[in-house]
């Protein structure tokens, strides 16, 4: 009754707040090529009002940040590098439609009519891969967009054909004849105002600052079904949102248990290059469980919400950074508590951080992008005592790839070689003990080694190249070896692998004004 009664006062707001035009409100996959083009481009400082924590980024945002760079660039305020140059051609092109809407002349258009905008987009991707531990196989995927957009609002739907879904970690759904696969893993309606913003439907969420992994929303989890909501003012940004997770079915007891997920976040973008975030998420539910009105209101703080309604739910907090205040260099971190003890002694505090530092041209080693990064999770983070406050979604856990007990280095040297090609070698030491996302005792017992027991112990070596001459064509290619010791925590059961993997697919899209 809460949420309904709140939909509705919400509606009212939204109907009496249309404020006219505006340009695209698509939000872009997580899975698109042009986050790595992003990245590159955040670290040399060229986008200075990106809120890089908050993903997805929306298109319409993403050709306003293109429009100032080429502004600055013809009143010669800013001299761009070949590496940069290329870079913003292949984005220019991929928003060509949305750097329309931002140009004089779909400015005289909107003086006589308000544009509907229908856009299709239809991307065949193909997949041939060879290794030792997985049969070689070949892998055709179908990707069909839909997007119309009048005003403020947007309606947005994707499907996804595919023949071996299978192969994602994020994937639910069943298997049709034939081995395909469709799912929707986007379906949403947005609407935009001047300092405020809602989403309902089906998408991704990405929280913090990593580049390979991010600890307390990582994306990698099937996309929710949610309310969104999300407030700008000056260099503060405020996210909230609230989703149903997968219900659990416990035959012994005959009963399902509801689970339920809200969480918000608070951003804080300084002009100096340095960008501060805050977020809290509670996964809560039970037998004959309902949404909690508390864990719908964005202002609260859930944590305390927890212990004033005498309820042992899993809350977690996240604090990150990122700070490119330095010419062509990005420092970043995220540190992540899950159910903070605040006498700090009842039992050891459960936590996990990633740092991460980025680079360009550094030590004269022009048109070349460094990333380290270093993750550790430690023992217990993601659990809980009680089996529906698991931070998982359909088995997959909601926050890093690791998982609990597990650290992980990454480093990676990209270089550009021109426009149209990019190679790269990166290399990982991953260590991962025998903890999981589980059922923990209570109260947790203070762990005595890391990671815990026995120890799989995975180096990986990597050489990728990229071949993209513009923004529709996309061909990769990847060579890895990989070196595991005590695979699945099993003592003595080593392996090694060579796998080869090609990617090639190709974009079409076609925006029509009605």
């Amino acid at each position: 009754m809460f949420l309904r009664v709140s939909i509705f006062f919400l509606s009212i707001f939204l109907f009496f707040s249309i404020s006219g035009y505006s340009t695209s409100l698509e939000n872009i996959p997580l899975d698109s090529w042009v986050y790595s083009s992003i990245e590159e481009l955040y670290t040399q400082g060229l986008l200075p009002k990106l809120i890089k924590g908050n993903k997805p980024y929306g298109r319409g945002e993403m050709a306003s940040y293109l429009q100032e760079i080429n502004t600055r660039t013809e009143k010669g305020g800013l001299v761009l590098t070949r590496t940069q140059s290329w870079i913003i051609d292949k984005l220019k092109k991929e928003f060509e439609y949305e750097l329309k809407d931002l140009s004089e002349e779909s400015e005289l258009l909107k003086e006589k009519e308000e544009p509907k905008k229908l856009k299709v987009f239809l991307s065949p991707v193909l997949y041939l891969a060879s290794n030792q531990h997985d049969s070689s196989y070949t892998r055709g995927k179908g990707i069909i967009e839909g997007a119309f957009q009048w005003k403020n609002f947007l309606f947005k739907d994707r499907i996804i054909l595919d023949s071996k879904a299978e192969k994602e970690t994020n994937f639910f759904g069943q298997k049709w004849k034939g081995d395909l696969t469709g799912v929707f893993d986007q379906g949403y309606i947005k609407g935009n105002f001047k300092y405020f913003e809602f989403q309902w439907g089906r998408d991704y969420l990405r929280w913090g600052p990593g580049n390979r992994d991010h600890l307390l929303l990582s994306g990698f989890s099937p996309p929710f079904d949610m309310l969104k909501l999300t407030g700008k003012i000056g260099v503060f940004r405020f996210d909230f949102f609230a989703t149903g997770l997968d219900e659990l079915f416990f035959p012994d007891s005959n009963f399902f248990a509801k689970r339920y997920f809200s969480g918000h976040r608070m951003n804080i973008k300084l002009k100096s290059g340095i960008e501060l975030g805050f977020s809290e998420v509670v996964v809560y539910g039970g037998p004959g469980r309902k949404l909690e009105p508390y864990y719908l209101n964005p202002l609260f703080l859930f944590y305390g919400e927890q212990f004033n309604h005498n309820v042992d739910d899993n809350p977690l907090w996240s604090f990150d950074f990122s700070i490119t205040h330095f010419k062509n260099k990005e420092f970043y971190g995220e540190l992540l508590i899950d159910d903070f003890q605040y006498d700090f002694r009842s039992e050891p505090q459960q936590i996990g951080f990633l740092l991460g530092l980025k680079g360009a041209d550094l030590l004269g080693f022009t048109r070349s992008y460094l990333t380290l990064e270093y993750t550790r999770i430690n023992k217990w983070v993601y659990g809980q005592d009680k089996p529906w406050n698991l931070y998982t979604y359909r088995d997959v856990g909601m926050g890093s790839f690791l998982g609990p007990d597990a650290d992980d280095f990454f480093a990676e040297l990209l270089y550009h070689y021109n426009k149209s090609f990019q190679f790269s070698f990166s290399y990982e030491l991953k260590r991962k003990g025998e903890g999981k996302i589980e059922l923990q005792p209570s109260p947790v017992p203070k762990s005595t080694s890391f990671p815990s027991g026995v120890v799989e112990r995975t180096n990986s070596f990597d050489l990728k190249g990229v071949f993209q001459p513009d923004a529709h064509l996309f061909l990769e290619g990847e060579l890895g070896y990989t070196d595991m010791k005590n695979q699945l925590n099993i003592s003595g059961k080593n392996g090694r692998n060579l796998s080869l993997k090609m990617r090639l697919n190709y974009n079409f899209w076609k925006e029509k004004w009605l």
